[in-house]
């Protein structure tokens, strides 16, 4: 007979071992790429938590008065000021008014 059993059981020994070996082989390579695409993962949830913390921050920032809000409401402040000063003018005029009426009183011993 041509065939040996022997020797097709030595072989497929030889294809047994070289099967667990590069299986083992594929196993570690691959297991590399696995704690990437977990690192990877993990990078991409992170990244989101952040865009989503930014978009708060956008949404925030557009609530903020800008330039021109500043500048309108410093010069509506500058306005006020001058009314303000118009108005002291004015409680000046009435407490001496209400000064010379006291001692116009206190002179003639309170009769009108």
């Amino acid at each position: 007979m041509w065939f040996d059993w022997r020797t097709l059981d030595a072989f497929l020994g030889v294809v047994a071992l070289l099967i667990a070996f590069s299986s083992a082989f594929y196993t570690w390579l691959t297991s590399g790429s696995r704690k990437n695409t977990e690192a990877i993962a993990e990078l991409k949830a992170d990244m989101e938590h952040q865009e989503t913390r930014l978009d708060r921050v956008e949404t925030k920032l557009d609530a903020l008065p800008d330039r021109d809000d500043l500048h309108r409401l410093d010069k509506q402040i500058e306005g006020m000021g001058v009314r303000f000063g118009a108005v002291e003018d004015t409680l000046r005029a009435v407490q001496r008014a209400t000064e010379r009426i006291s001692d116009y009183l206190l002179k003639s011993g309170g009769k009108a």
